[in-house]
């Protein structure tokens, strides 16, 4: 088992310790793309520390085209393969176009419902009566039960299908990122496919639209987001929503991961909470002569 961390803040890079790669950028804002110096020492650092470099992207506009290309020719001049973790189909063909670049597919281009609360729907746990208004009245609803059957829908990600899998081989895709559900992904994969997943905060959703952008009422990005986080439904739901920039996570549990690393195919961890990788222990032994890891808290 890999174990990585994401993160696009130099200052962090000196706490970290007990990793095999860093992961550097971020997956959801083109604000927060990281510059050509950023790429240069978060890469010696890494390498200095012996450790895997991956680079993170989020999707890209027209206007942000020429800067990622800057890091992508920076890190293709590098003897070793880098992996790219790339969240639209354009900027994969942009990696394409460098030999010693990796694609690999983000958990934005995976295409599954996360949203924890739809949990109560399929299990038929949800209020049985609600009110809404309509028309400024309030009418009283009686929510349907759903088949059982709905859980195969929620566990299940594009990803699964045969035919995506051979077009991601034969583009040389052979490493997906993957997010942790409650109810535990059910992941068909192509032997010549790899895993990662993230923990503990799962992205239900992003879009371009930022509100934290809107609350000094500037249409330039301060970056807000970096300094604070707004947390929904604390008190009142199981996983509450927890709301950074332009994206909406819930926080996952240690019960979570364990059940979805029963499956072969993930090989990589991805941690997005420094103090989640410091609480667990990093226990190293051997098999076949090869020195491997696994996790304990």
């Amino acid at each position: 088992m890999e174990i990585a961390f994401i993160t696009n803040n130099i200052k962090e890079l000196k706490k970290l310790k007990n990793m095999d790669i860093l992961y550097f950028g971020n997956e959801f804002c083109q604000n927060k793309i990281p510059t050509l110096k950023q790429i240069e020492y978060s890469y010696s650092f890494a390498k200095n520390k012996k450790i895997k470099f991956v680079l993170v992207l989020p999707f890209i506009t027209n206007t942000n085209v020429n800067i990622v290309n800057k890091l992508l020719v920076f890190l293709n001049s590098k003897k070793e393969k880098t992996e790219i973790v790339f969240n639209d189909w354009g900027t994969f063909t942009l990696i394409s176009q460098y030999k010693n670049l990796k694609p690999v597919l983000g958990r934005l281009l995976n295409k599954q419902r996360k949203d924890p609360i739809v949990q109560e729907i399929f299990e038929n746990t949800q209020p049985k009566m609600k009110v809404i208004i309509e028309n400024g009245n309030k009418i009283l609803v009686q929510t349907k039960q759903v088949p059982k059957t709905l859980i195969n829908y929620f566990q299940q990600t594009y990803l699964n299908v045969p035919e995506v899998q051979n077009f991601m081989i034969r583009n040389n895709i052979t490493r997906y990122e993957t997010d942790l559900v409650p109810w535990k992904n059910k992941l068909t994969v192509n032997k010549k496919i790899n895993l990662s997943v993230y923990y503990p905060y799962v992205n239900i959703s992003a879009t371009r639209y930022c509100g934290a952008i809107n609350l000094d009422y500037n249409s330039k990005c301060n970056k807000i987001c970096q300094k604070q986080q707004i947390i929904v439904g604390n008190k009142s739901f199981k996983y509450p929503y927890y709301i950074i920039g332009n994206a909406i996570f819930y926080k996952a549990t240690t019960d979570i991961l364990k059940k979805e690393l029963k499956c072969a195919k993930i090989n990589r961890i991805v941690f997005n909470d420094i103090k989640e990788l410091k609480n667990f222990k990093i226990v190293k032994f051997k098999v076949k002569d090869k020195i491997k890891k696994h996790l304990y808290k």
